[in-house]
């Protein structure tokens, strides 16, 4: 019940996310030049202060955060630091009273698999919980599941696990009425 309120909540706010066909660019380029599906990079775009693309090597050289889930350990980097990061910088509505508690990241792998990441839950000041954009496991390389993915700290099944990452992009939920 409170997936389906939250999903009526998004679908009436304005700046929601667009549509799966809006969406197919970011797949469509990622699968086209790589092997497997597999993206060399990612971009974050949205409600940030500027656009930026993140390779492998941009990724390791933010400050390094690893993360087990279950027997296996993730090195990546926190997807709160990402986001924060002076090359993109988060972008809130300053207007709106604490505007990173109406925030929320769509994840995108480059086969049109999506997650939704509550910006407050991974913000130090509210949920403080770890939602970490990887480029390891066990240390070694993702291979197979991309360059980077998404993985959920706490999750009970890891379904907001997003392989093949090829997009973060950032909205602020608006009342219906603005």
């Amino acid at each position: 019940m409170a997936a389906i309120t939250a999903l009526t909540v998004l679908a009436g706010c304005a700046g929601s996310p667009p549509q799966a066909a809006a969406m197919a660019p970011h797949a469509a380029h990622a699968t086209a030049t790589t092997n497997e599906g597999i993206s060399p990079s990612f971009t974050v775009s949205g409600a940030v202060g500027k656009r930026a693309t993140f390779d492998l090597a941009a990724l390791q050289a933010q400050p390094a955060v690893t993360l087990t889930v279950g027997s296996n350990t993730y090195t990546g980097v926190s997807l709160w630091t990402l986001l924060n990061d002076a090359s993109v910088g988060l972008k809130p509505d300053t207007a709106v009273r604490n505007p990173v508690l109406s925030m929320y990241a769509v994840v995108v792998g480059s086969d049109g698999y999506r997650a939704v990441v509550s910006l407050a839950e991974i913000a130090p000041e509210s949920g403080n919980r770890m939602a970490l954009v990887a480029y390891s496991l066990n240390g070694t390389p993702l291979g197979r599941n991309g360059m980077a993915r998404l993985v959920m700290a706490g999750d009970v099944k890891p379904g907001r696990s997003v392989a093949r990452l090829a997009a973060i992009e950032v909205f602020a939920a608006q009342p219906s009425g603005r």
